[in-house]
């Protein structure tokens, strides 16, 4: 059997029934047990385990991490509690609003409830301050597998100025400090990256993103325009589901090793969703390639006769 800690989590407490009531033998309840940290977060005293709340009176965690709420997936979660009730209340703080709160984990059952129309959401209330809610909003989303590498990097720099060194945050995180920097990878990649993971938040891995990283600080001045080029069209081809994003910084090293003069620009060509050829041009000319089959004769004649005019043309042209 294992002696391993596994750390303590609101939804865990709740669910194993260590947390009961404020006025309860067990003052504290420790939410959750960070390696490095030895203090604890403090129920409400005025407060009773459970209390219903107005859900109009409760405004998300202003350090949720999460970005992306489907409509699907929150129809699919009201639907549930509609059948079957709230298995798990969700955890709330006083706002510095009078009457109001914070959520502090439980955002989309709380959105689940306001679809439903429902009054008022099961919640346990906390006093926490600023630091150790927006670690257990990363935390707890973490642990249920429900953000992108991007969308924590995201949380983990909106809470970083809270903690005086980076070895503390990523204690507290539970991270090793080596995969805690993966995540700031994502602050050095290019403007145009960032707009479509602001799209997309699971285009591209934390490992991913630090290895474009490396790969850029490792060209020259001279060729990052080359580099940057290149990128651009390795993450068109993730985004098509043409490369891997695993191979990025390989196919963006080997088009920035390649000699000028053989550097190409390159265009696919499509059919029915399916690549079928590809045109590109580089300073020795260009190529025009298409798979077999795709053209029949009548059309191929018909593609040979555009581009003949098209260089009759251009002969016309420079005569003149």
């Amino acid at each position: 059997m294992s002696n391993k800690k596994k750390r303590l989590t609101i939804s865990g407490l709740v669910d194993s029934g260590v947390i009961k009531t404020a006025q309860d033998d067990i003052p504290k309840a420790i939410l959750p047990q960070f390696k490095a940290r030895n203090d604890t977060i403090n129920l409400d005293p005025n407060v009773a385990d459970v209390k219903n709340i107005n859900v109009d009176l409760i405004e998300p965690n202003p350090f949720q991490p999460r970005r992306h709420f489907p409509e699907t997936s929150l129809s699919e979660l009201a639907h549930s509690i509609a059948e079957t009730g709230l298995l798990q209340p969700i955890s709330v703080r006083r706002s510095r609003k009078e009457g109001w709160y914070e959520i502090i984990a439980g955002e989309r059952r709380w959105r689940a409830y306001k679809q439903l129309a429902m009054a008022a959401i099961p919640a346990i209330i906390y006093a926490c301050d600023d630091a150790d809610m927006a670690i257990m909003a990363i935390t707890e989303n973490v642990e249920r597998e429900e953000l992108s590498d991007y969308e924590i990097s995201k949380a983990i720099k909106q809470v970083e100025s809270l903690f005086p060194y980076k070895t503390r945050l990523a204690e507290a995180l539970g991270f090793q400090r080596e995969d805690m920097y993966r995540y700031f990878a994502y602050d050095a990649l290019p403007d145009f990256i960032i707009e479509k993971l602001e799209i997309n938040p699971v285009l591209l891995s934390r490992n991913t993103a630090s290895d474009i990283k490396r790969l850029l600080k490792s060209i020259p001045e001279a060729q990052q325009d080359v580099a940057l080029n290149a990128l651009k069209e390795a993450i068109a081809m993730v985004e098509k589901k043409d490369l891997d994003q695993s191979k990025i910084a390989r196919y963006v090293a080997t088009m920035v090793s390649k000699p000028i003069s053989l550097q190409t620009n390159q265009l696919h060509f499509r059919l029915k969703g399916k690549k079928i050829g590809y045109y590109s041009s580089s300073a020795n000319g260009i190529t025009l390639k298409l798979s077999a089959g795709v053209f029949d004769d009548a059309e191929l004649n018909q593609l040979q006769t555009i581009i003949n005019t098209m260089l009759a043309d251009k002969e016309q042209q420079e005569a003149s």
